[in-house]
C-alpha cells in the first residue's frame, strides 16, 4: 500500500513545493468526485460498484493519493460485509482506521467508523457498533453531502433501534426529512424499511405497520419494485398483527423469479420464503405452506444458510403440528433444539474468529478480554452462562469473609414454563426468558451489590443470582421484591392469560471462608425444590 504525506496535499511525487501540473490536478479532482460518487452508491450495492471502486483505488495509488485510494477500498470493504465476508471487511476497515488516525484524516475516520458500525452489528456486538456509529456521525464534516449525512445518521439509528432505544425514532425522522428534501427516493425507502423492521423487533407492530405502509405507498408512487427483503418487512408487520390475508398478498410479488433472483440480502430469498410459509401455515393453507417451506430448505442447503435452515425446522414442526402429525412435529422440534444449540455455539466461535481476524497481534492481545467475554455469555439473554459460573463462583467464595463478605446464591426457576412454550410457542417463551433476564440485570442486581455480584442463565428456564457483600436478611428482602416484580410484570402483552412467576431457592455463606460452590448451590437447589413443593411463586431461604 502506498504511503504519502499530508492528506490535503495534491502534489505529485518529485514536484517538491511546486503546484502539480494541471493534468494531475484535473485527474485528482476527477478521482475525488468518483470516490464521492462510490461512497454515495455503496449503501445500495449496485452491481458494478465493487469493481469500479477497485479501479478507482488503483488510479488513486498511481497518482499518490492514498487518502482517495483508502476511501475507495472502504467502499469495497462495506460491500464485502454486505455479501457475507464480515471478517475480511472488518480487517480492512480496521487497517484503514489506523491509517486515518495516524494521518489525522477526519473524513476517512468518519467513513471507517461508518463501516465498522455495520461490521460489529453483523457480529452481534451492538455496544461496540453503537460506539462506532456515534463517532461516525460526530466526525462527519458540517458541509458533508446530504447523502452521506443520511447514511451515517441512519446507520446510527439502526444501532439504536436494535438496542431497543426509542431515540432511534428521532434519528429516523431526521434522516427521512432530509431524504425527502433532496428528493432521494432510494434513501427514503431505506429509512422507511429499517424503521419498520426495528419497530417489529421491539414488538411495536402497529407502529411497524405505519412505516411499512408508507414504504409501500412511496414505492408505488415512484414505480419502484420492492426487494424481497422489504416485502418481508411489510409482510411480517401485517402477520404479527394477525392480518394474514393482507400479509400474504403483500408477499406474493416476491415470488416472481426476477425478484427472487435479484435478492442482494445474502440469503437467496430464503428468509422471505420462510415468512411466507409461516403466513400460509397460520392461515391454515398447509399444503401451500409446505411447498414454500420445501423451497426454503432447498435454498438453504444450496447456499449453506445454516441459521435460516434451523429456523425452517421450527416452522416445519409447526406445520406438522397444525396438520395433526404430532409425532413428526415432536421429532422435528427435537432436531430444531439440537441444531439451534449447535448453531449458537458455532456462531460464537465464528464471531470470535472474525474478531481475531480483524486485529493484528498487538490488537488481539488487547481484545483478549472481549473474546473471553463472548464465550461466557448466553446468546439468548446476554446473561453470563454456566461456564462463567463454574469459573467465577469458586473465586468469589474463596474470598470468604474478606472482600466479598457474605455471598448469597439464589437459584430461580420459572414456574410452569413448559406450558408457555407448548401453548404459546417457543418464540413467546424466548421473549419471556429475555424479559426475565432484563429484570435480573435491572432489579436483581441492586445498586449497592458488592463487587463480584452477577446474574447468569444456568440453562432452560433456570437462572442464578449471586449477591456479594449483602447480609442474608437484606438479600432475602431483595429477592422477595424481585419475585413480586416478576409476578406483577404486564405479561398479558406477551403470554395472554398465562401468568409468569418464579420460585427462588436461596443459600448464604454467612461470611465463612470454607464454603464450596457445590455446597452453596446444593443448599440453594434444595430450597428451590421446597419452594416448588410448597406451591411455587415463593422464596425459600436458609432461615426456612
Amino acid at each position: 500500500m502506498t504511503t504519502t504525506a499530508d492528506l490535503g496535499d495534491t502534489r505529485g511525487e518529485g514536484y517538491g513545493e511546486l503546484a502539480p501540473p494541471p493534468a494531475a490536478d484535473v485527474r485528482a479532482r476527477a478521482l475525488a468526485a468518483s470516490v464521492a460518487e462510490l461512497e454515495n452508491l455503496s449503501r445500495f450495492d449496485r452491481e458494478d460498484t465493487h469493481e469500479r471502486a477497485g479501479r478507482t483505488a488503483v488510479a488513486a495509488d498511481d497518482l499518490g493519493r492514498t487518502d482517495l485510494a483508502l476511501r475507495a477500498r472502504l467502499v469495497q470493504a462495506d460491500l464485502l460485509r454486505r455479501r457475507g465476508n464480515v471478517a475480511e471487511a472488518g480487517r480492512r476497515a480496521e487497517d484503514i482506521h489506523r491509517w486515518a488516525t495516524d494521518h489525522d484524516s477526519r473524513h476517512l475516520l468518519a467513513r471507517s467508523h461508518f463501516v465498522l458500525t455495520a461490521v460489529f452489528q453483523e457480529l452481534g456486538d451492538l455496544s461496540l457498533a453503537l460506539e462506532h456509529g456515534v463517532r461516525a456521525v460526530e466526525l462527519l464534516d458540517e458541509d458533508a453531502a446530504p447523502e452521506a449525512r443520511i447514511d451515517h445518521v441512519a446507520r446510527l439509528a439502526d444501532c439504536l433501534g436494535l438496542n431497543g432505544d426509542l431515540s432511534a425514532r428521532d434519528r429516523y425522522d431526521q434522516v427521512l426529512r432530509l431524504a425527502e428534501e433532496i428528493g432521494d427516493v432510494d434513501r427514503q425507502l431505506m429509512v422507511l424499511n429499517n424503521r419498520s423492521y426495528c419497530e417489529t423487533l421491539a414488538g411495536a407492530f402497529d407502529e411497524a405497520l405505519v412505516w411499512s405502509t408508507k414504504l409501500q405507498d412511496l414505492a408505488d408512487r415512484h414505480g419502484v419494485p420492492l426487494s424481497v427483503g422489504r416485502l418481508d418487512t411489510v409482510g411480517r408487520a401485517l402477520m404479527e398483527l394477525g392480518r394474514l390475508e393482507e400479509a400474504e398478498a403483500a408477499l406474493l410479488p416476491g415470488l416472481r423469479p426476477e425478484v427472487l433472483r435479484e435478492s442482494l440480502d445474502g440469503d437467496a430469498g430464503a428468509d422471505f420464503l420462510l415468512t411466507l410459509a409461516e403466513v400460509r401455515r397460520r392461515r391454515g393453507h398447509l399444503a401451500a405452506a409446505q411447498d414454500v417451506l420445501d423451497e426454503t430448505v432447498r435454498r438453504c442447503e444450496q447456499h449453506g444458510l445454516t441459521s435460516i435452515r434451523v429456523r425452517a425446522r421450527r416452522e416445519q414442526a409447526e406445520v406438522h403440528a397444525a396438520s395433526g402429525d404430532f409425532r413428526a412435529a415432536y421429532a422435528e422440534h427435537k432436531t430444531y433444539c439440537d441444531e439451534l444449540m449447535e448453531l449458537q455455539s458455532a456462531e460464537r466461535d465464528a464471531r470470535a474468529r472474525a474478531l481475531q481476524a480483524m486485529y493484528e497481534t498487538t490488537e488481539a492481545r488487547r481484545q483478549t478480554r472481549r473474546y473471553r467475554e463472548l464465550s461466557l455469555r448466553d446468546p439468548l439473554t446476554g446473561l453470563y452462562n454456566r461456564r462463567y459460573v463454574d469459573d467465577e463462583l469458586p473465586r468469589l467464595l474463596g474470598r470468604g469473609a474478606g472482600a466479598a463478605g457474605t455471598v448469597t446464591v439464589a437459584l430461580l426457576d420459572l414456574d410452569h414454563f413448559k406450558r408457555i412454550n407448548d401453548t404459546r410457542s417457543h418464540e413467546v417463551g424466548d421473549r419471556v426468558l429475555r424479559a426475565v433476564a432484563e429484570m435480573l440485570q435491572d432489579t436483581g442486581l441492586p445498586a449497592d451489590a458488592g463487587d463480584g455480584s452477577f446474574a447468569a442463565r444456568m440453562g432452560g428456564e433456570e437462572f442464578l443470582l449471586v449477591l456479594a457483600g449483602t447480609d442474608s436478611e437484606s438479600a432475602a428482602r431483595h429477592l422477595e421484591n424481585l419475585r413480586r416484580t416478576v409476578r406483577m410484570h404486564p405479561w398479558a402483552e406477551v403470554t395472554g392469560d398465562l401468568p409468569v412467576t418464579v420460585s427462588i431457592g436461596v443459600a448464604s455463606t454467612g461470611g465463612a471462608a470454607d464454603v464450596t460452590p457445590a455446597e452453596v448451590l446444593g443448599r440453594a437447589d434444595a430450597h428451590l425444590y421446597l419452594a416448588k413443593r410448597e406451591g411455587r411463586d415463593r422464596v425459600v431461604t436458609d432461615a426456612a
